[in-house]
C-alpha cells in the first residue's frame, strides 16, 4: 500500500494522503502490510531520506524518476546511492551518503579518533598479482605514537607483528591496539629493502590536529610562508588563525599552501581561513567570497524571499558545533600576501578546491601538481531524529498535531534509530558565478607528482613538490634532492584503498539558509 506524507511550509496548508476505494479483503491485506512496515526502522529511514532528497537535494529535479519509484522496505543505504544523480549510469553525485550510526560519521568529522597511531599511508601491492601489501608513510600527525616511533615520510611498513604485510592485515595498521611494524624501504627498480627497522606502539584517542607544519622560506629576499593543512576541521580554524598571525608578523609576501591531503571538511573553516589570505582591502570592504546555486525550487523560493545566497570576506565569526562555541576575530590575522602556490592531488576535494575558487579572482593563484578531485558541491550533514522533529515543529507553528493528522508516523522516535543522511544541496561558485572545479576538478598550472616514496618529509625544501614551489617563488640556493636511498618510479604493484578520512570529499555547509525553507517536502508516496 503507498504510504502517503505531507508536510507544510509558510506557504501550503497539510494535505492528508487519500487511499481510494478497495475491495475490502484486499484493504484488510495491506492494512496488514501497512501496519508490519510502521513497526520496521527501515519505513522511517527511508521516508526521512526520500523526502529529503525529494526537497534540498541539489538534482531533485533530474531524479523525478528514481524518487517516484522508492521502495518503503528497501535498504536505505542502498536506495540512496540508487537515486543519486547519474548519467549514463555513471554517477555524478558520488558524494551524498545514508548511515546507520550518524553519531560515528558525525564525530570522525571533528578530527578526534578513538584508538590511532596518528599516521597516514598510502597502500600498493608488493608485485603485480600479489597477495603482498606494502604501506608508505606520507605524514604523520604532531605528537602521535607513530612520531614518536620514529616513523617518517618515505618509509614504507613491510610486516606488522613479526608477519608480511598483505591484503588479510594490512588494517591492523589502523584498527589494532597495539602493533610492532618492520619498516624498509623502496629501491629505485620498484623493488623493496629488507626490514632495516622495527618500532613498537600503543594506540591513542588523541585529535589529530591537521594544521601539520608552517614554516618561512627566504626566496631571495622575499619571505614565501609554507602550510601543510589536511582537513578543514571546526577546531583547526582556531590554529589556523594562530599560523596567520605568525605569517602576518614575519612578513611574508606569497604562501605555498600543501592541500595536497586535504580532502575538505566545514565551510566555516573555509570562509575563517580565506578571510585571512585574501587581500585586507577587500575584506574590509566586505567582497563576495562566493556564492551557492541551489536546486530549481529552492533557488524560486530564496529569490521570492530575497535571501542573498553570497557569503562575504569578513573579520567576525560565530558559530555553535558540536555545543563549543568558535568566536574568531580575524582582523589583526590578515596575511596581506599576493600570491598563492596551491599544491594539490587528485586527493584535494571539497573545501580545498572551493577555497581556492573562492580566492582565485582576488589573489594570483598558481596550482602545482595533479588534477584535484572534482567536489564542486556542498552538503548538510542531517539526523533523522532532527528531520522528524523538525517536521513536528513545522505542523505545530501551523496549529496542527502532526501525530494526529499521520498517525502511522506517530512513533518516529522509537523507530528512527541513529539514521543519518549527507546530502548535496547547492554548487558553489566564485563572485563571477563561475567554477572551474567543475566538472572534472582543477586543472595544474605545473604538473608535478607526490613523491611519497622519497626521504623528505613535508616541509623540507627537498621534498619533490615543495621543491618545485620554491623555485617557482625565485628560491635559488635550493639543497640537492639527491637522496641516500631514492627511488625513480612509482610502486610497480596495484594501489589498494586505505582507511578513508571522515572529511574527505565532504564541504559540510553549517549556515541557516536551509531552514528558512520550513521543510516543504512533495507529496509523493512511497511505496511497498
Amino acid at each position: 500500500m503507498p504510504l502517503g506524507f505531507v508536510a507544510c511550509s509558510d506557504d501550503d496548508e497539510p494535505l492528508n494522503p487519500v487511499t481510494p476505494p478497495q475491495e475490502e479483503e484486499q484493504e484488510k491485506e495491506e492494512e496488514e502490510e501497512e501496519s508490519k512496515a510502521y513497526q520496521d526502522e527501515r519505513a522511517y529511514a527511508n521516508f526521512f531520506a526520500y523526502n529529503v532528497m525529494s526537497d534540498v537535494y541539489l538534482w531533485k529535479q533530474e531524479i523525478a524518476s528514481a524518487l517516484n519509484s522508492w521502495l518503503i522496505l528497501a535498504d536505505p543505504v542502498e536506495a540512496v546511492e540508487k537515486a543519486r544523480y547519474k548519467e549514463a549510469g555513471e554517477d555524478v553525485d558520488k558524494w551524498t551518503m545514508m548511515t546507520s550510526n550518524y553519531s560515528e560519521m558525525v564525530g570522525g568529522t571533528d578530527g578526534i579518533s578513538s584508538g590511532t597511531y596518528g599516521c597516514n599511508y598510502k597502500f600498493y601491492l608488493k608485485e603485480e598479482n600479489s597477495d603482498k601489501v606494502v604501506a608508505f608513510v606520507t605524514y604523520t600527525y604532531p605528537g602521535s605514537p607513530a612520531e614518536k616511533a620514529g616513523l617518517q615520510r618515505g618509509d614504507v611498513v613491510l610486516e606488522i607483528n613479526g608477519k608480511p604485510l598483505d591484503r588479510n592485515n594490512y588494517t591492523d595498521l589502523y584498527y589494532s591496539s597495539s602493533m610492532t611494524v618492520g619498516i624498509g624501504y623502496m629501491l629505485e627498480d620498484g623493488t623493496y629493502s629488507d626490514v632495516e627497522k622495527t618500532a613498537g606502539m600503543t594506540a591513542v584517542s588523541m585529535y589529530e590536529d591537521p594544521v601539520l607544519l608552517s614554516k618561512v622560506f627566504d626566496c631571495g629576499g622575499k619571505k614565501v610562508g609554507y602550510l601543510a593543512y589536511t582537513s578543514f576541521t571546526f577546531e583547526s580554524s582556531l590554529a589556523l588563525y594562530d599560523v596567520c598571525k605568525k605569517f602576518k608578523a614575519e612578513g611574508i609576501s606569497e604562501l605555498i599552501l600543501d592541500l595536497r591531503y586535504n580532502g575538505g571538511g566545514y565551510v566555516f573553516t573555509e570562509e575563517v581561513l580565506a578571510s585571512m589570505l585574501a587581500p585586507e582591502a577587500e575584506v574590509k570592504n566586505k567582497s563576495v567570497f562566493e556564492t551557492e546555486i541551489w536546486n530549481d525550487d529552492y533557488m524560486a523560493y530564496y529569490k521570492k524571499k530575497n535571501v542573498d545566497l553570497n557569503t562575504y570576506f569578513r573579520t567576525e565569526f560565530s558559530q555553535t558545533h558540536n555545543e563549543k562555541k568558535y568566536e574568531i576575530n580575524t582582523s589583526d590575522a590578515n596575511v596581506g600576501i599576493s600570491k598563492i602556490y596551491a599544491l594539490v592531488t587528485g586527493s584535494s576535494a571539497s573545501a580545498s578546491e572551493a577555497i581556492l575558487v573562492g580566492l582565485n579572482p582576488y589573489l594570483d593563484i598558481e596550482i602545482i601538481g595533479e588534477r584535484t578531485h572534482g567536489k564542486y558541491c556542498s552538503g548538510i550533514m542531517w539526523k533523522g531524529a532532527d528531520w522528524y522533529q523538525d517536521i513536528v515543529d513545522n505542523y505545530k507553528s501551523n496549529k496542527l498535531d502532526f501525530a494526529k493528522e499521520l498517525p502511522e508516523w506517530a512513533d518516529w522516535k522509537k523507530y528512527i534509530a541513529d539514521w543519518g543522511i549527507y546530502i548535496m544541496i547547492s554548487m558553489y561558485a566564485d563572485k563571477n558565478g563561475e567554477n572551474p572545479c567543475m566538472p572534472d576538478g582543477l586543472q595544474p598550472d605545473v604538473e608535478a607528482n607526490d613523491l611519497f616514496y622519497e626521504p623528505y618529509p613535508l616541509g623540507d625544501e627537498r621534498e619533490a613538490m615543495l621543491n618545485i614551489a620554491l623555485q617557482r617563488a625565485g628560491k635559488t640556493d635550493l639543497q640537492s634532492r639527491v637522496a641516500s636511498r631514492s627511488a625513480s618510479a612509482y610502486p610497480v604493484g596495484q594501489a589498494i584503498k586505505g582507511k578513508v578520512n571522515p572529511l574527505d570529499g565532504k564541504r559540510i555547509y553549517t549556515g541557516e539558509k536551509i531552514w528558512k525553507k520550513g521543510n516543504l517536502v512533495s507529496n509523493y508516496s512511497v511505496k511497498n
